[in-house]
């Protein structure tokens, strides 16, 4: 591009000396104060020739302005300067331009044979050499590179001050340009860029080692004034990050073939094959002033859904619960955009598989052709042949889904999960401004509670585990139940109400809730978790739940023996491991008693109380705690009938987490020792 300033300064300065050219004098000087042409403008003109043979050249601009570029105090000197009738031509000369260092300058001049060239080496094996020729109606022009250094074209890029700059690199090639009164009409351009190095200010965008050959050809049309253009571009090597993508290229290649008008830019075909995801055709409108996309269409076949979903759509990703997805399988795509607005979408899934890294979630087998379009309705028709949420199995699944603009429903859908089903009824979700709004209810058929608690690999449990669900909804990432969820286990119930679940799938879930459980079989309860054995039912309140990463840090707890006539026994074992959340006095009046001849006694009441507030537990027993308050004794079993006990608990606070370090001894076989 260079060159084509040095070829623009040589022709205005054969205009000066086709007006002196008659005359024979040791020194000619010649000033012009502006000059303007439809490619380029200049101010400050200054042509001077010295020596009494005409020997020496200098030649000043004080601004010129070429394809909105400004550059000011431009000068070539020619120290070997041939000046002949029909011929100028110089063998030595320097071209100066601001922030860069002088350019050996070889050109030559014919007015007779109508040709000029020019030739710019900096350096031993690097070359910019441009040569014209013309007659009185067209002209031909080309601009050959060898190993020129991309830095020195970095001012003439497109946006030079926001898009990131090339700190290195070599280009490679030619570009013909022929033209004829009117101007410009054919290009042809063939040039290679290797050991392309750039980057910007912020960092976000950056190249190495990138190599790209590039070719482009187009033609002006006159009886419309528009270009017929088409370019392929290869991507041959090096890496690219260009937030939030990274490509490593080897082997990309991009097609287009299109229009180019006044006011907008016509893709008629365009293709892009990447190595190892697959092929994409689109082709659009887009308008020149703003870039906006006016129409456009995309479609795609057999994609790698591993590939893509890893190199262009898990970068988008990166701070929501999708992060961390394996993908597998084959998809097919195809979008059409038209007036700046989507019209419809269509995407279909073969032998999918979707597995997230953290083993949240997990769908295996999908099959799904989903098609959307703007106010029509539509149905989708989506399967998977197993997965699991949370390590819970899940069975085969197929769900028609309609989609009417963006509103999506599923009137009923059934989920076996474990030896049971999930029954979920009035699916809805809708796209609004901040996000996604859905919601549905529904029923949780048995489920037995060994294998369940088997694949959460936590403690094994007995019986059942069945509810009812009511209305559930999602809106900014927060999951809220409207009424009481209602399950049935231990051979009673446990209702939760106020539940909100924030962020369920993110890095830090957040649970609050209020529970209510009433008559719980203890024996059932007592067995699960090898505590010793406990005969009896219990109630439990605990309101203002809180769970962060599924972890309590707060909550109000009471447990009290439920009403009712019922077999009220404990064990032994019970009373020690009961005694040894409490404090060890109890235990230790135990074993000093008569009563350690006996295995089982019985209560009237059991009573436990935990406030937990900066992990530390507040506990109580069977009385208030302004009852207890003048000790520090507290009652958490109070005995009655024959051989009865009374256990009292001694530690009123007690940090949670040594609490949840005793009940892992207990519960992993820390029997207590009967003397």
């Amino acid at each position: 591009m260079r060159n084509l300033i040095i070829g623009i300064l040589l022709a205005t300065i054969a205009l000066a000396f086709s007006a002196y050219a008659a005359y024979s004098r040791p020194q000619i000087s010649l000033s012009i104060d502006d000059i303007h042409s439809p490619v380029f403008s200049a101010k400050g003109i200054h042509v001077s020739l010295v020596d009494q043979q005409w020997s020496q050249l200098a030649f000043h601009l004080d601004e010129i302005v070429v394809q909105g570029k400004t550059w000011r105090n431009v000068s070539l000197s020619c120290r070997k300067f041939q000046l002949a009738d029909d011929l100028m031509g110089c063998t030595n000369g320097t071209l100066r331009l601001p922030d860069f260092k002088p350019l050996p300058v070889v050109f030559h001049f014919s007015t007779k044979e109508k040709f000029l060239e020019i030739s710019v080496k900096p350096t031993v094996d690097e070359s910019w050499q441009f040569s014209m020729r013309w007659d009185e109606n067209i002209w031909h022009s080309t601009l050959a590179i060898a190993n020129g250094q991309v830095t020195r074209i970095a001012h003439w890029l497109p946006d030079a001050e926001t898009m990131p700059v090339p700190a290195k690199g070599k280009l490679n090639g030619r570009a013909r340009l022929n033209g004829n009164t009117d101007g410009i009409t054919d290009i042809d351009v063939a040039l290679r860029v290797d050991a392309l190095v750039f980057s910007d200010s912020s960092g976000l965008h950056a190249g190495e080692n990138v190599g790209i050959a590039i070719n482009l050809r187009a033609i002006h049309i006159p009886r419309n004034d528009q270009w017929q253009w088409q370019s392929e571009i290869n991507w041959l090597h090096g890496e690219v990050f260009w937030q939030p993508l990274y490509f490593i290229g080897s082997g990309h290649r991009l097609n287009l073939t299109g229009t180019l008008s006044e006011k907008n830019i016509f893709l008629h075909k365009g293709s892009i094959d990447l190595i190892n995801i697959g092929d994409l055709n689109f082709s659009g409108v887009l308008a020149r002033q703003g870039h906006a996309i006016i129409d456009f269409d995309l479609e795609a076949s057999n994609l790698e859904l591993s590939a893509l979903f890893d190199q262009v759509l898990s970068p988008f990703l990166g701070n929501t619960a999708f992060a961390e997805m394996a993908v597998t399988g084959k998809g097919d795509f195809a979008w059409r955009y038209r007036n700046g607005a989507s019209e419809s979408l269509r995407v279909d899934l073969y032998d999918a598989g979707v597995i997230d890294k953290r083993e949240r979630f997990a769908f295996h087998r999908i099959n799904a052709r989903i098609p959307w379009q703007i106010e029509n309705t539509t149905i989708a028709n989506i399967s998977f042949l197993n997965g699991e949420i949370l390590r819970i199995p899940l069975g085969e699944v197929r769900a028609s889904m309609e989609i009417n603009d963006l509103n999506l429903s599923i009137p009923q859908l059934v989920v076996p999960v474990l030896d049971g089903k999930l029954k979920l009824a009035n699916f809805s979700a809708l796209q609004q401004e901040n996000g996604w709004y859905w919601r549905f209810s529904g029923e949780l058929l048995p489920i037995s509670m060994g294998k369940l608690t088997e694949a959460l690999q936590v403690q094994q449990m007995h019986g059942t585990l069945s509810g009812v669900i009511p209305e559930v909804s999602y809106n900014k990432a927060t999951v809220d139940i409207k009424g009481a969820l209602l399950f049935n286990i231990f051979d009673g119930k446990i209702i939760a109400n106020n539940l909100k679940l924030i962020e369920p799938l993110g890095l830090a879930p957040h649970l609050t809730t209020d529970l209510v459980m009433r008559n719980l079989d203890l024996d059932m309860l007592t067995r699960t978790f090898s505590f010793g054995n406990m005969q009896g039912r219990v109630d439990m309140d605990m309101n203002n739940l809180e769970l962060s990463n599924w972890r309590p840090i707060k909550f109000d707890a009471s447990l009290y023996s439920s009403p009712g006539s019922y077999p009220k026994r404990i064990s032994q074992a019970a009373i020690q491991n009961i005694s040894a959340l409490g404090g060890a006095g109890a235990a230790a009046a135990i074993q000093r008693s008569f009563m350690r001849f006996f295995e089982e006694f019985s209560y009237s009441r059991i009573g436990w109380q935990c406030v937990l507030r900066d992990n530390v537990c507040h506990m109580g027993g069977i009385e208030p705690d302004s009852q207890e308050s003048e000790s520090q004794a507290y009652t958490m079993i109070k005995g009655g009938g024959i051989p009865a006990i009374t256990v009292m608990g001694y530690n009123r606070n007690v940090n949670w987490q040594e609490m949840i370090n005793r009940l892992k001894r207990i519960t992993e076989g820390n029997s207590p020792i009967i003397q």
